[in-house]
């Protein structure tokens, strides 16, 4: 068992994903056809032996009660442990720009009578293979008041702008938390995972709420540079990260590729997600799908190549669908052609046959909308 209660947050307004989050949370939308984003960061602490974990959601939280439900399907065990969703208050505002911080004040009595002694904290919109359990001994281990995890990147002029990357002395003492303008190619790259004792959270959170309404946690770390012992933990593996909808785009399309799919595909740290009951992919009128992830219950009829097919979609005659991501329920006439192209749930594609975007900005047709 791990010693620390997981929190799964949400990121501040800097993170924004066109079109998809006017639907639901970040920790909600559709990934690879089947999961949710919210089940790479659950399953993370399920492995880790982390069993209390409270999940903070900035918007409308109804398909996440449906997805996450008891939290059984996420090997929690229910009888020692506790997933639970917490929604944002917002007291007539925008739960967008609702900080993480005054959700932690409103909720602080529930982590400090938790039985665990540390936080984890992770953000939904990091896709990575973390385990908790050794990270948490690491921290203990060198003795900092607060660990944050990062990667090293070198690609940071083109790639993660407006993330937070850290300035860190060579003892990997953290210095400043800054965001990513794209002015430098090397950087390091915060994963916004965030390890620490529940006083010292709870401390965090009380000093934050008196210095500004506007405050996020990360906001209070980095005050906190000057007096604390804040101290990097390096990360080497993979990390996907959803900051907009070119990114959530280039992230799925990425996992087409047998190396990629490892990523989620590994029987000692696997990746947990409700599951859905239905019939295997049928394949009619000569439909067939290369280098593409089809779910089940689905009616192939057309030619899909390198595309992610949610579940009970219907793809008619002689339609081509390339380089597309395609949500659960979606129909598209015979003879449609399509092209690096998203299709939210439950949309029609009849009239408008011929539809196409580029691989760095993708089309988004929105959710129940008929084309």
């Amino acid at each position: 068992m791990c010693n620390a209660l997981g929190i799964i947050t949400y990121n501040d307004s800097s993170v924004y994903v066109e079109g998809m989050q006017k639907y639901r949370p970040i920790a909600g939308f559709s990934f690879l056809g089947r999961y949710r984003l919210v089940d790479f960061a659950i399953s993370n602490m399920s492995n880790s032996g982390i069993d209390d974990i409270q999940i903070y959601v900035n918007g409308n939280p109804r398909s996440l009660i449906d997805h996450v439900g008891t939290g059984r399907h996420y090997n929690i065990n229910s009888k020692h442990g506790h997933l639970s969703l917490v929604p944002v208050y917002t007291d007539g505002g925008t739960s967008r720009f609702t900080t993480d911080i005054s959700c932690y004040a409103e909720n602080i009595h529930a982590v400090m009578e938790n039985h665990n002694d540390y936080v984890v904290i992770a953000p939904a919109n990091m896709l990575y293979k973390g385990n908790y359990e050794e990270l948490l001994k690491q921290h203990i281990e060198s003795g900092a008041e607060v660990s944050v995890l990062y990667q090293h990147v070198d690609n940071a002029k083109e790639n993660y702008i407006g993330c937070d990357v850290l300035q860190m002395n060579k003892q990997r003492g953290v210095l400043s938390i800054e965001q990513n303008l794209g002015n430098y190619k090397s950087r390091y790259l915060s994963l916004q995972t965030y390890i620490m004792s529940k006083e010292i959270f709870k401390t965090l959170v009380e000093e934050a709420q008196e210095t500004s309404s506007m405050y996020w946690f990360k906001d209070i770390l980095n005050d906190k540079c000057v007096d604390m012992d804040i101290r990097g933990l390096n990360y080497r593996g993979h990390v996907y990260v959803i900051n907009d909808l070119k990114s959530y785009y280039e992230s799925n399309m990425q996992f087409l590729t047998e190396e990629k799919m490892k990523d989620i595909n590994d029987p000692e740290w696997p990746v947990y997600t409700r599951t859905s009951d239905s019939a295997p992919a049928i394949y009619l009128n000569g439909g067939t799908a290369t280098g593409s992830l089809i779910s089940n219950g689905c009616e192939i009829s057309g030619v899909v190549k390198n595309s992610i097919v949610g579940r009970s979609c219907k793809i008619g005659k002689d339609a081509l669908i390339e380089n597309c991501i395609i949500m659960p329920d979606v129909e598209i006439a015979d003879g449609a052609h399509l092209k690096n192209v998203i299709v939210d749930k439950h949309s029609k594609i009849a009239k408008k046959k011929d539809l196409a975007g580029l691989e760095e900005q993708p089309l988004y047709i929105g959710r129940r909308e008929n084309v």
